[in-house]
């Protein structure tokens, strides 16, 4: 394999006159993660454990063959150096040639092996070849520092049946970009946050969205350049308890939707809509447990809703004509969610729930 390798590397020397000394044209830096976004940025923490991967496009770039008839043919890359708040020549195992007209980089930074941390600020890119010849490109690359959080507030608490307004304080937060933010607990999937504006560079308004699980998550909010920051044990969503809670009657047939009533024993229900659901599955998708809506929810008195729960309709339009129900739940017995508009929120367990009946 030693004379094919030796022939490629003599060839490329042969056919390229960029390598008697032509300088290399550099167009521009490229961050895959923002290809649509000039100057290039990148953070100068993170990154893996090689750096952030760059691409260099431009023509041109000539690698040097080296030690081509010996046993050990090896090849000089173009050198990519960076100038500006702090100067700093890329590492040769960090350069990666494509192609004449495309070059790749990773860029360490603090949390790399080798590591560096550059400056934020305006940065000039230089490419130069191996037989000589230098092109620069000003402003070609921002480095930018990792966000921080320092507070996470939800000023009005939290709504079951609502979003839930939730502020993000901190620095490095990007308004030119909006930033992913996901809720993350051990044993449930990622939580993204869609509802959100950038204030500032130290503020973020945004939102938890409505039936988020109680308990106690971890944020991680990451800006489109690649930088991440999570915040652990950061929110613990929690909603009003209404009281105790019961339905009546707590059976059904299948074949026909049943009229119901239920019972706070405990704090009060408040005029105006109600959300209750049974947690039970449909027979369209008998595997999944969802959240089903009860229809016609009416409040009555301070202790007491009346519903209807869509055992034969489940999801669909009614009336329903069809008598063997096929949207509808399947049989078994199930828990109920009851939010009131106050934002409080309250339970039925399934142990204690209503029977869909065969």
């Amino acid at each position: 394999m030693r004379l094919p390798v030796a022939a490629a590397l003599l060839s490329l020397v042969a056919c390229s006159e960029s390598t008697e000394g032509t300088p290399p044209k550099l167009e521009g830096l490229i961050n895959p993660l923002q290809r649509l976004v000039t100057p290039a940025r990148v953070c100068n923490a993170g990154g893996g454990a090689a750096g952030w991967r760059l691409e260099l496009l431009g023509s041109r770039f000539t690698p040097m063959p080296r030690d081509a008839l010996t046993d050990t043919p090896s090849v000089e890359l173009p050198q990519v150096s960076l100038s500006g708040p702090s100067d700093y020549t890329l590492p040769a195992d960090h350069l990666f040639f494509a192609r004449t007209e495309l070059m790749r980089m990773d860029l360490p930074t603090r949390d790399t092996t080798p590591s560096s941390t550059l400056a934020p600020g305006a940065y000039t890119v230089s490419v130069t070849n191996p037989l000589g010849g230098t092109a620069e490109l000003e402003d070609a690359l921002r480095v930018v520092p990792p966000p921080v959080i320092t507070s996470i507030t939800a000023p009005q608490g939290f709504h079951y049946s609502a979003g839930s307004p939730l502020v993000i304080e901190g620095s490095g937060f990007r308004s030119d970009a909006l930033p992913l933010i996901v809720l993350q607990r051990a044993g449930e999937e990622d939580q993204p946050l869609f509802t959100l504006t950038v204030v500032s560079d130290t503020r973020i308004e945004t939102e938890v969205p409505p039936a988020t699980p109680e308990g106690t998550y971890a944020i991680t909010l990451t800006n489109p350049e690649g930088c991440a920051v999570t915040r652990p044990q950061a929110l613990t969503v929690a909603y009003a308890p209404l009281g105790t809670l019961s339905v009546s009657p707590s059976s059904g047939p299948a074949g026909s939707d049943r009229a119901v009533t239920l019972t706070s024993a405990g704090a009060a229900f408040t005029p105006g809509s109600h959300d209750v659901y049974l947690v039970a599955p449909v027979k369209t998708d008998p595997g999944q447990t969802v959240n089903i809506p009860l229809y016609d929810v009416a409040y009555v008195s301070a202790t007491q809703l009346k519903a209807t729960v869509p055992t034969c309709s489940g999801f669909d339009t009614r009336p329903v004509t069809d008598p063997t129900c096929p949207g509808g739940i399947v049989p078994g017995t199930y828990g109920l969610i009851v939010t009131d508009p106050s934002g409080a929120f309250g339970t039925i367990p399934a142990s204690s729930g209503f029977t869909v009946s065969p």
